[in-house]
């Protein structure tokens, strides 16, 4: 799997997972401390975020890291 179809596969899931709470990338933005620019980047696969913004992601979605990556 190529580098940026991971990052694409990942950026659609956050925002499925989003969509399902139905939370705004702003308001995820700031549940997780993360700038909602960045919340944007990473959701079409522009970014790859780190473990430790993957686990404010998942904090501020109130999920695990497991459930995260549950595609």
């Amino acid at each position: 799997m190529e580098k940026n179809e991971i990052n694409v596969r990942f950026g659609i899931r956050m925002r499925e997972l989003r969509a399902r709470y139905d939370i705004s990338q702003e308001q995820l933005a700031l549940k997780s401390e993360l700038n909602r620019t960045y919340i944007g980047d990473i959701e079409r696969g522009e970014k790859a975020p780190t473990l430790i913004t993957l686990s404010k992601i998942a904090n501020g979605l109130g999920i695990s890291l497991k459930e995260l990556f549950d595609y």
